[in-house]
């Protein structure tokens, strides 16, 4: 009896342990509310959509870069990064944070410590929502690029004693993480270990210089925040990023070794500024890039062997294999075309192809709506085309105050700004250009509508991106009738 349970007991343990690893589908939600009433930021939810009974994920926080005054928490690097960790059974939000723009700025000042605390609030979400989630709540990591790859490791090294956690009016919820990793992004914030020069977002950001505020400054700088029980970090620099030079993780580096905390770090060659875990520039990452931090988190989050994270990864590369359309995640690009309606959807004829589109969770329309005049304003953005003069100004055809995204419109880019009685386009630092303004040039603004709105026929512009499935999903759609 005794060796039938025994004998019992071993093919169940090999079974186990030779069974192939389970990748999942992706599930995805757009534009939800994470933070108090009233809050237009907001958060998509990349999450395992095929879960199995027991599962529990690990949770991911993203946060976008943009030099902490812009920036979107879908662009490519994000759904990228979100696409790629629910495939492999974690639970991420992309994230929306305070920015230093104008009209925050014209609100609190300054957006430090309020977006550090954005970050916070979106850890105790995932703790809050834990059960609905089939989320492990100890095991919540996070993840950023450039700017966001700084409020990331701040998330990680800042603790209660920072004293930068979020106002509490309930019961507290834990906002820490057990696991970070930074990408390219600035540590040493307060400029005083690489005695570099600091840029204005940062002086936006922090409402002081570092002169005049040495403390918060300081607070604000994640290599002048770590200690002792801090979480695991990830690092991934490249060599030839012009934006955010290498040295700020060598520091980083340098104080999480002094200190005793595990880490590791990449120096990619030859690559530059805002990269994913595949790609710069539509340029190839070596793959053990995202081989490395999927690994980290199966090590960390998930408490794997290397082997069984190398298991994994083959597993998802097979996978990707067998659904070639699955393989690109985040890679957003436009298709243009003249709509179709069919009962599955809306199809594009393009490049001599049919596309059939499908809408993801909240997606945004926007339709090309023509103005009754031309109401000029100087600073704003715009996009002006027509036919260029023989003294290099442009005669301005159509002038469009655009929406969300501009991907999709052809022209030339820039902010308006009056000199004297002539008006002038702005498209680069000290370079600006003449414009032309006559009782021929038309003005069009972009404004929300919704899907049913697309009738055949119309010109329509798609910003797309590809996950598991035969649907291209649209994030973002321009037209016009």
């Amino acid at each position: 009896m005794l060796k039938k349970v025994l004998s019992g007991i071993v093919i169940l343990f090999c079974i186990i342990a030779f069974a192939e690893p389970v990748i999942y589908r992706v599930g995805v939600r757009e534009n939800l509310e994470f933070l108090e009433k009233g809050r237009s930021e907001r958060m998509d939810l990349y999450y395992p959509a095929d879960p199995r009974p027991g599962d529990k994920f690990p949770g991911i926080v993203i946060i976008h870069g943009g030099s902490w005054c812009r920036g979107i928490r879908n662009a490519e690097r994000e759904i990228n990064i979100g696409s790629n960790l629910a495939r492999m059974g974690y639970v991420c939000i992309s994230i929306d944070y305070r920015l230093a723009t104008p009209g925050n700025l014209k609100k609190y000042g300054k957006t430090f410590p309020v977006n550090i605390q954005d970050c916070k609030k979106a850890v105790q979400w995932l703790r809050r929502n834990a059960a609905q989630l089939h989320l492990a709540p100890a095991k919540i990591g996070c993840i950023g690029g450039s700017a966001g790859g700084h409020l990331a490791a701040l998330l990680s090294v800042a603790g209660p004693d920072a004293g930068l956690e979020p106002e509490c009016t309930g019961t507290p919820v834990d906002s820490s993480i057990q696991a970070c990793v930074n990408l390219y992004g600035v540590m040493d914030f307060a400029g005083f270990r690489t005695n570099s020069a600091i840029s204005a977002s940062r002086k936006q950001v922090m409402g002081s210089t570092p002169q005049t505020d040495r403390k918060e400054w300081l607070r604000f700088s994640p290599v002048d925040q770590v200690d002792a029980n801090d979480p695991p970090m990830l690092q991934i620099y490249a060599s030839a990023d012009k934006l955010v030079h290498f040295r700020h993780g060598e520091l980083m580096k340098q104080e999480l070794d002094r200190r005793g905390v595990y880490n590791e770090y990449i120096l990619l060659d030859g690559f530059g500024h805002v990269f994913n875990l595949q790609r710069w520039r539509g340029k190839e990452l070596p793959k053990f890039v995202r081989q490395r931090v999927l690994a980290f988190y199966d090590r960390f989050l998930k408490g794997l062997s290397p082997a069984e994270a190398e298991k994994r990864f083959v597993a998802l590369e097979n996978f990707e294999k067998a659904h070639p359309e699955a393989a690109y995640y985040g890679v957003s690009k436009l298709t243009c075309g003249a709509v179709e309606k069919s009962g599955c959807g809306i199809s594009v004829a393009s490049a001599g192809k049919k596309k059939l589109f499908g809408a993801a969770f909240d997606a945004k329309f926007e339709k090309l709506s023509a103005l009754p005049g031309v109401d000029l304003s100087a600073g704003k953005t715009v996009i002006v085309s027509g036919q260029r003069g023989a003294d290099g100004s442009l005669e301005c055809e159509k002038i469009i105050f655009p929406g969300r995204d501009t991907r999709g419109i052809s022209g030339v880019r820039g902010k308006l700004r009056k000199k004297g009685e002539a008006w002038m386009l702005e498209v680069g630092k000290n370079k600006m250009v003449k414009l032309n303004i006559s009782a021929k040039t038309r003005a069009f603004r972009t404004v929300l509508t919704q899907l049913p709105e697309i009738k055949a026929g119309n010109q329509v512009v798609f910003l797309q991106s590809r996950d598991y499935g035969d649907l291209h999903k649209i994030f973002y759609a321009l037209f016009a009738e």
